[in-house]
């Protein structure tokens, strides 16, 4: 059985829990697997997006790997405690786990219309001086031995955000 999300439970978390970034969070709604704008963190805004999207994503935390160093960390920063996998990217990025090296990153619950959550990621690729395009996923086509897929969906049942 799929789990229900509480929104009040949720935007509460990501405002205490993240109360000096949460700003800088992504709250997004999607129509055909396609954003469509930037919703608020709150709980109207939320419940009005689903009520005409097919879902809304919002961040619940940071994923981080540095592309440009010669290094294999990938961090997923928790609420408790953070998380280093050492990951192998394959050669100029091209392995299995090639689609986590990214600058910036975050994680979080895709919630369908009945409330349910679907667990999921994003990637954001640096244009210039600043981030640009965003790549959403969720983990319905990523493999069960996925290390970062275990270890996030870890981090998310964890949080208090379910009904």
């Amino acid at each position: 059985m799929a789990k229900k999300i509480n929104i009040k439970k949720a935007v509460d978390f990501i405002k205490e829990e993240h109360y000096d970034i949460y700003q800088y969070f992504i709250f997004m709604p999607f129509d055909d697997n396609e954003t469509t704008d930037v919703i608020d963190l709150d709980e109207k805004s939320i419940n009005d997006a689903l009520k005409v999207h097919d879902q809304v994503f919002i961040e619940l935390g940071l994923l981080y790997h540095d592309p440009y160093e010669a290094s294999d960390e990938f961090v997923i920063y928790g609420s408790d405690e953070d998380i280093y996998l050492e990951l192998d990217f394959g050669e100029d990025y091209e392995g299995y786990y090639g689609k986590y090296a990214f600058l910036r990153g975050g994680y979080g619950v895709f919630i369908n219309k009945d409330y349910t959550a679907d667990y999921g990621y994003f990637t954001s690729e640096a244009y210039g001086h600043g981030m640009g395009s965003y790549e959403y996923y969720n983990f319905n086509n990523i493999e069960d031995w996925d290390e970062v897929k275990i270890a996030l969906t870890k981090v998310i049942d964890e949080i208090d955000i379910w009904e």
